[in-house]
């Protein structure tokens, strides 16, 4: 028996060597294989999209509000280039949170193209970019102007906002941010400003373009009308957030006045995705690690003590999105899209 054991291990030691990594890299780790919830293989539909070229890149992305049902997206976007010139040929799929395919959306003009911000807006329709969906994935009307802005936004069931670093800008002392009204029309506009004038550096300084600060991410809190904004600082490798009222952030003058601290890896090394939300944020980090950190009462980081690694994984491929609900007994799920085998999984809660 014994023989017979190490013989299997030995063969199987051979397979895997044969076949490279891509057995290990598709099967889920075996930590967390309990809490496999539903799987999807999107094969066809990504070849229906890509047409069979090579170079194709994904994201994925949850979107939730109050009082709608959550959707996740995931875009499928081929190359752009075919020889004729740009051609923009991406396409969306809008699924439930039990990852039941609903739609799958393209753009009406090769020209445009699919971008942030991926938010419900205060109609219910699905706002990506410039251009409106309904929750099934079709085309809504009307699709806003180039006026918009390509950053984070929510909804607060009556009017839909925008934040965004200014448009063209690397980093910025201060955000811009848009309000539409129920007929898709600019309402009002304004800037918010990330720390006060005077502890800004002066503008002739050398390396001033490099001391700003990125969006890197929002959640917005129906329940007390609290939005916690989580920013980089490319000159200091650091991740900083703060918490303001809906209210206080529309006023003119407003400061988020956030203040910095020290965290565990470099943005610029590692270059993390990030999934904010109502509790807390998850780090994707480029070695593949999750990790979830708590917001404090106050909307800073909880940077020491209180991280929850998520998964190992360290495919620089792969997608990952997170639904954590603010309601009890709310879903609680990770997702993660492979592009080595085209399948979407689902993960409960266990972190």
């Amino acid at each position: 028996m014994v023989r017979t054991a190490r013989s299997a291990a030995a063969w199987l030691v051979a397979l895997l060597a044969l076949a490279g990594c891509d057995i290990l890299a598709i099967t889920p780790f075996p930590g967390f294989t309990d809490k496999t919830d539903v799987s999807v293989d999107l094969g066809s539909r990504v070849d229906g999209i890509g047409h069979g070229k090579d170079g194709l890149t994904y994201d994925l992305n949850v979107v939730t509000a109050s009082g709608q049902q959550p959707r996740v997206l995931l875009l499928v976007e081929p190359p752009s280039g075919d020889g004729n010139g740009f051609r923009y040929t991406g396409q969306e799929i809008f699924m439930d949170q039990d990852l039941h395919v609903l739609g799958q959306a393209a753009l009406g003009s090769t020209l445009d193209y699919f971008s942030k911000p991926y938010t419900y807006t205060h109609d219910g329709t699905i706002l990506v970019g410039y251009s409106l969906f309904t929750a099934q994935g079709q085309a809504a009307s009307p699709t806003l102007s180039a006026t918009g802005l390509e950053g984070f936004g929510f909804t607060d069931g009556t009017r839909t906002y925008v934040f965004s670093t200014p448009s063209g800008a690397y980093t910025a002392f201060d955000l811009s941010w848009l309000e539409y009204d129920t007929g898709w029309g600019i309402l009002a506009s304004g800037t918010l400003g990330v720390i006060p004038d005077g502890a800004r550096p002066s503008s002739t300084d050398a390396n001033y373009a490099n001391l700003g600060y990125q969006l890197v991410g929002l959640a917005y809190n129906s329940s007390t009308a609290e939005i916690t904004f989580v920013l980089s600082r490319p000159s200091t490798g650091e991740i900083v957030a703060q918490r303001v009222t809906l209210a206080t952030a529309l006023t003119g003058g407003a400061v988020l006045a956030v203040s910095n601290g020290d965290w565990p890896f470099s943005v610029e090394a590692d270059r993390p995705s990030l999934n904010a939300d109502t509790q807390g944020l998850f780090l994707v980090r480029r070695d593949g690690w999750a990790e979830r950190y708590p917001w404090t009462e106050t909307g800073t980081l909880a940077g020491t003590g209180s991280r929850t690694r998520v998964v190992g994984d360290r495919s620089l491929t792969r997608r990952y999105a997170f639904l954590v609900s603010s309601t009890a007994g709310g879903p609680q799920y990770m997702y993660r899209f492979d592009p080595a085998s085209r399948i979407l999984t689902r993960y409960r809660r266990w972190w």
